[in-house]
């Protein structure tokens, strides 16, 4: 992938946070998948946490998904791991894959079951989140596995009609710079009512009268290049130290949704 010279950059003390995760590959017959997997200073069963990385971080490397960005290695801060201590599970795809692979998305749903199975991950908790690829990736796998995840935020992502329904019965939040590009937050054009793709406004108008929890912040025109000097599509920059997005993802439980439909513009 070709980046533009206004892509963001990982902070300074993102290195040392991809040390914190260790360095696994997830194998059955003749598939492999290489993740990264951060572990709490807790025993208990605590929360896990899903990232999906984007197209930029394809690869086999299984250092991409975590160095390109802080938004894989925000949850690993130290300050946020006092008041929510969690599991991060971090897999990577490659050139010939996607999100939706039949065996990308089951060795994720195993590696999160083995968690819960061996007392490690609270089964009320599971949550998943992603960016641009990744941000599909969530779409996919919240709408493909409702009764796993208790919520997710989706950043910068895209999704098709047939994952509406789905979509509609879980605590969601989208977030999208309306000048992005490269992911549209919309896709509507005047004089047609139906949409091939729908973007995190398109989704957000299509079910905040009937979902249970949506929330969208929309980033207006020129923010993400004035706040922060990036891209648009580069809206994870801006959630990765949001913290109250954070706070409504830790949450929520698998048992306790509240019907309410918020939308945000900054």
């Amino acid at each position: 992938m070709i980046l533009p010279l206004d892509w963001d950059k990982p902070s300074d003390g993102n290195e040392e946070l991809c040390r914190k995760f260790s360095r696994n590959t997830y194998r059955e017959e003749d598939f492999e998948m290489p993740y990264r997997l951060f572990k709490p200073k807790t025993d208990g069963p605590v929360p896990f946490v899903v990232y999906l990385h984007g197209a930029d971080a394809v690869g086999d490397d299984n250092i991409l998904p975590l160095s390109m960005h802080d938004i894989g290695t925000c949850l690993a801060r130290d300050r946020f791991q006092l008041s929510h201590p969690c599991y991060i599970l971090a897999p990577q795809y490659d050139e010939t894959q996607y999100w939706n692979t039949p065996a990308i998305s089951r060795a994720i749903i195993k590696l999160i079951n083995q968690h819960i199975e061996e007392g490690k991950a609270d089964k009320s908790r599971i949550y998943i989140y992603g960016y641009s690829a990744g941000g599909v990736g969530t779409l996919f796998m919240l709408s493909n596995h409702p009764d796993i995840f208790a919520a997710a935020i989706a950043i910068c992502g895209v999704t098709g009609r047939k994952s509406l329904k789905a979509l509609s019965k879980k605590p969601l939040w989208l977030c999208h710079a309306i000048d992005d590009t490269i992911v549209r937050a919309t896709y509507r054009q005047p004089g047609r009512d139906t949409l091939g793709n729908y973007g995190s406004r398109d989704i957000y108008e299509a079910l905040m009268s009937e979902a249970k929890e949506l929330k969208y912040t929309e980033y207006p025109k020129g923010w993400m290049k004035m706040q922060y000097g990036v891209n648009p599509h580069c809206s994870w920059v801006a959630v990765s130290d949001y913290p109250q997005i954070w706070e409504w993802l830790f949450s929520k439980r698998l048992e306790t949704v509240q019907n309410s439909s918020v939308s945000e513009q900054l």
